[in-house]
């Protein structure tokens, strides 16, 4: 199996498949004069990617002279990314004048106990010390360079595994679980397939529990239903 590396831009659509993807989530540039970081990282996951399969990056910002979409496209785009890659790279550099990161704090809320995430504090980096706290207390990877960031995000993403179509909705955390694979395959002998999925809630770290949203299609009649699948003690759904 050959190996390539596919960046996602914000607002573009998905391949048609990938083994890992990666999210990279931090603070973007609004002054011209200020050099985002995320071409670096973007360098750094080519040269550091040596699974099998492709590696699929979603980078959102938008190609060099082009304006970035819509508000609300771009939005719903991240989210979308966010709830499906493998793993997401938190790189902080703050500097409160100049890259202050006020959604970047927002993103670190929704996500930071998902259990797919590693935070990258630059020794630089102002006011931090809240996410390093909870990053600490949940076992989360901290690294303080870019490099070391981006070896950490490859590791917790997990081993390559290819994903199409709908399956490329379903992180790598929950794919190669038993109960999603018992899940999966049962499928077929129900006449279902898998059309969408969308990753509603997970903890631990590595992730241990889960709960995902499938929409599924019968094989026989085309009529589609939503069915919750989860892991853990106690869920219950």
């Amino acid at each position: 199996m050959t190996r390539d590396v596919v960046v996602i831009r914000a607002g573009r659509p998905w391949p048609a498949h990938w083994s890992v993807s990666v999210y990279l989530c931090g603070p973007t540039p609004r002054d011209p004069l200020t050099p985002s970081w995320r071409p670096h990282a973007e360098s750094l996951l080519r040269e550091r990617w040596h699974g099998e399969g492709r590696l699929a990056v979603f980078l959102p910002e938008a190609p060099e002279g082009e304006s970035e979409p819509p508000y609300a496209q771009q939005v719903a785009w991240e989210e979308a990314a966010m709830h499906a890659a493998d793993a997401i790279l938190f790189h902080v550099p703050r500097d409160l004048t100049t890259l202050p990161g006020l959604v970047s704090n927002v993103k670190w809320g929704a996500w930071h106990d998902c259990g797919r995430v590693v935070l990258d504090s630059p020794p630089t980096a102002q006011r931090n010390e809240y996410l390093l706290h909870f990053a600490n207390a949940l076992a989360i990877p901290v690294t303080d360079n870019l490099p070391d960031a981006v070896t950490a995000a490859l590791a917790l993403a997990g081993p390559s595994t290819r994903r199409e179509g709908a399956e490329r909705r379903i992180p790598l955390a929950l794919w190669l679980s038993p109960e999603f694979q018992r899940w999966f395959r049962g499928l077929a002998v129900h006449g279902d397939t898998l059309v969408a999925g969308r990753l509603l809630w997970s903890r631990g770290n590595p992730v241990t529990h889960w709960v995902l949203e499938a929409r599924l299609r019968s094989v026989g009649s085309g009529a589609e239903r939503v069915e919750l699948v989860s892991r853990g003690t106690g869920l219950g759904v």
